[in-house]
C-alpha cells in the first residue's frame, strides 16, 4: 500500500473520486502563532466519506489516506514529501520536524536528526526529542499497537528472538528497553538512530505517521486509537465517533513559521464518514450548498462515472500507486495446497472485476504485485489470460486430491464497487470447481481483521490493496512477504496469508543489500516469484484514480509520491 498500504494500506479500487468542496461560512483567523493566514485562508472545508477510519493512532495508521491526512493536519514527522504543484508531479523529500532531511554516517549505519525549536503539543507543551523516541518505541508493542508499519523493528539495530522477533517488546512491558535506548538516542534535540544494517532511505521511512511524537503522558495504547493529540496545525475538537467523524479546528499551539509544508487554509475541517459512495458521490457532482467544499478520499462507483465529466475543470484523473491483489490462507486447510492456490488464481476472472469496478479506461488487470510506477515493475504475463482458465483450474483441484466442489471463504472490504467485483469474481471460482462463501467486512474493522490470529482459522482468503511507501520496491516486497518482519504472536502483520519462505527470505536479503538496477531486477524477480512458483498473492489490477473537487475549493492537487490522494497541505476555500 502506498501507506496503505495502501494501503498498506490501503485505498479502495477503482476510480477514487475525490470531491467537490464548496463554500461554508467560516469565521476568518490565522494560522497558529503570529503567522498570517494564507490567501483564501477561512471557511470550512467538508471530507464525505463512505469508508469508515481504522485507526488515527500516528503508530497504528497505515492506509493512505489517514497517513495523508494525519500527516497534514496533527501529526508532523521528521520528514515528509513536499506538496506538488500540479497533479501526478514527483514530490521530494524534505525536512518537516527535523531541520533537514537528516545526515548518514559514512558506513550507512548511524542516521542523526535534529529537531526544530517551537514545535508545540496542543497545550503547548514542547515537542521534544524524547516525545519522537516515545512515539517510535509504540511500534515494538506488536500486541497494543496493531495495524502499523514495522519499519523501526526491521531497521534499528535491536538483536531479535530466534523467530525473528524483536527483543524489545515495546514500552508497556519494557523487556529490552536498554536494547532500544542504545538504537535510539536522545542529546537534547538530536536524535540519533543506530541501524542493523547500512540504510540509505531511512529518511524517507520517517514520513510514516509512525516514526511521529507521542507524548508519554497521553498514551492509553490501544485505547489510544481515536484520541488525537496535536502537534499540527489542527486538532480534533471534541471526540472522533467511528462511522460518523469528527471536526477538527485550528491548532492556536501551531506556529507557521516552524512548518514550511502546510498552509492551513480552512479554519475548520468537518469529516463524514456516514454516507454510501453512491450518496456521497451523487451530492458531489451536484455540487450544491456545502458540497461545493467539500473532497472526498473515496473511490467513484461505476454509477457516478459517467457523470464525473460533468465536473469540468473540477476533476483529476492519474495513475494509482496502488495494486488490488488476492492472498491465500497458507494455513487454511486448503491453500496450505500448493496446487489448490495456483487453481485460484487460474480460475481469477479479472475480466470480471475489470467491468464491475468501471472499466479499462479506469481499471487494468495486473498479475505483478509492484506497480507500474516503479521501475522494478516485472510486468508478469498473466497465468491464463484476462478471463482465467476454469477447467484447467478444475483439473489442478482434482490433481490436488480435493473433492469439487472445494468450500472457501473469502474476506473483501465491503463497499459499493467490491460488492459487486466479488461477485464477478465468485462466478469465475465456482465454476472451476470452488464453492466460494463471500464475506465482506466493514472498513474500520477489515485490516485488523486480516491481522488477528483468528482469521487464520476464519478465513482462506482475502482481499488487500499496496502501494509503495516511498519510490522503491523494498517497501513492497519486504512488507507483505517477509514473514521474519511481520509474522508474530500478535498477527500476520502485512503478510496476511502467512507466507513463510526461508529461501524467499534469504533473497530479500540480498536484493535489500542492492541498488539501482541491479535492486529493480532482483526484487522484479521476487515478485515474479511469489506470483507464479509459490502463488503466495495473487494480483488483481491497477486502478486509475478519478477525483473531483468541488467549485469552492482551492489547491485541490494529487500528490501521487506521497499517498496518491488529494494533498491537504494546501488546500483552501473560496469565500
Amino acid at each position: 500500500m502506498k501507506r496503505v498500504k495502501i494501503v498498506a494500506g490501503v485505498a479502495t479500487t477503482m476510480a477514487l473520486g475525490l470531491a467537490l468542496t464548496a463554500c461554508g461560512g467560516g469565521t476568518g483567523g490565522t494560522n497558529g502563532g503570529s503567522a498570517a493566514a494564507p490567501a483564501g485562508a477561512g471557511n470550512t472545508l467538508y471530507i464525505l466519506s463512505g469508508t469508515a477510519t481504522e485507526h488515527w493512532d500516528p503508530q497504528r495508521v497505515y492506509v493512505g489516506v489517514n497517513i495523508e491526512a494525519g500527516n497534514r493536519l496533527f501529526t508532523r514527522t521528521l520528514t515528509t514529501f513536499a506538496p506538488v504543484a500540479k497533479s501526478g508531479d514527483s514530490a521530494e523529500l524534505t525536512a518537516d520536524a527535523a531541520t533537514d532531511t537528516g545526515t548518514v554516517s559514512s558506513d550507512g549505519k548511524t542516521w542523526t536528526f535534529t529537531i526544530k525549536d517551537g514545535i508545540k503539543w496542543e497545550d503547548g507543551q514542547a515537542v521534544t526529542c524524547e516525545d519522537f523516541k516515545y512515539g517510535i518505541s509504540r511500534t515494538f508493542a506488536v500486541d497494543v499497537i496493531t495495524g502499523g508499519p514495522n519499519y523501526a523493528i526491521q531497521y534499528l539495530d535491536i538483536p531479535k528472538n530466534d523467530d525473528g522477533s524483536s527483543k524489545y517488546d515495546g514500552p508497556y512491558k519494557g523487556d529490552g528497553q536498554d536494547l532500544y535506548d542504545k538504537a535510539v538516542t536522545c542529546d537534547g534535540n538530536k536524535i540519533t538512530f543506530k541501524m542493523a544494517k547500512p540504510s540509505g532511505d531511512f529518511n524517507q521511512a520517517l514520513t510514516m505517521t509512525a516514526f511521529g511524537a507521542f507524548r508519554k503522558d497521553k498514551d492509553q495504547g490501544d485505547k489510544s486509537n481515536f484520541q488525537i493529540f496535536s502537534d499540527g496545525p489542527y486538532k480534533l475538537d471534541g471526540d472522533w465517533t467511528s462511522n460518523k467523524g469528527g471536526t477538527f479546528v485550528r491548532n492556536d499551539q501551531w506556529d507557521k513559521s516552524t512548518d514550511t509544508i502546510r498552509t492551513a487554509g480552512p479554519d475548520k475541517i468537518v469529516w463524514d464518514e456516514s454516507l454510501t459512495q453512491e450518496t456521497l458521490y451523487e451530492r458531489l457532482i451536484a455540487n450544491q450548498g456545502n458540497d461545493q467544499n467539500a473532497i472526498t478520499f473515496d473511490q467513484a462507483p461505476v454509477t457516478a462515472l459517467a457523470n464525473v465529466t460533468s465536473a469540468e475543470g473540477r476533476n483529476d484523473v492519474v495513475a494509482s500507486p496502488y495494486t488490488r491483489y488476492l492472498v491465500p490462507n497458507f494455513k487454511s486447510k486448503v491453500f496450505e495446497n500448493d496446487k489448490a492456490r495456483e487453481a485460484l488464481a487460474l480460475a481469477t476472472d479479472r475480466s470480471a472485476y475489470v467491468t464491475a469496478a468501471g472499466g479499462d479506461t479506469v481499471v487494468k488487470a495486473t498479475n505483478s504485485l509492484i506497480n507500474p510506477a516503479l521501475s522494478s515493475f516485472p510486468n508478469t504475463p498473466l497465468p491464463a489470460g484476462d478471463k482465467g482458465d476454469p477447467a484447467k483450474a478444475k483439473a489442478l483441484l482434482e490433481e490436488a486430491g480435493l473433492t469439487t466442489p472445494v468450500k472457501i471463504t473469502v474476506a473483501y472490504r465491503k463497499n459499493d464497487t467490491l460488492d459487486k467485483v466479488f461477485a464477478g469474481l465468485k462466478t469465475g471460482w465456482d465454476a472451476a470447481g470452488f464453492d466460494t462463501n463471500l464475506v465482506g467486512i466493514p472498513a474500520d474493522q477489515y485490516y485488523g481483521t486480516l491481522q488477528s490470529p483468528d482469521s487464520a482459522t476464519k478465513y482462506d482468503a482475502y482481499w488487500a490493496g499496496w502501494g509503495a511507501d516511498f519510490p522503491s520496491a523494498s517497501t513492497v516486497i519486504p512488507q507483505l512477504l517477509d514473514s521474519r518482519s511481520q509474522i508474530t504472536s500478535g498477527g500476520p502483520g502485512q503478510d496476511y496469508g502467512y507466507f513463510s519462505n526461508a529461501d524467499f527470505n534469504k533473497q530479500i536479503d540480498a536484493a535489500s543489500a542492492l541498488t539501482g538496477a541491479d535492486a529493480d531486477k532482483a526484487w522484479g524477480a521476487l515478485d515474479a516469484e511469489a506470483t507464479g512458483k509459490y502463488y503466495a498473492v495473487i494480483p488483481l489490477i491497477n486502478d486509475q484514480f478519478v477525483f473531483v473537487h468541488g467549485s469552492n475549493v482551492e489547491g485541490a492537487v494529487v500528490n501521487t509520491t506521497f499517498t496518491g490522494y488529494y494533498d491537504l497541505a494546501n488546500i483552501t476555500v473560496k469565500h
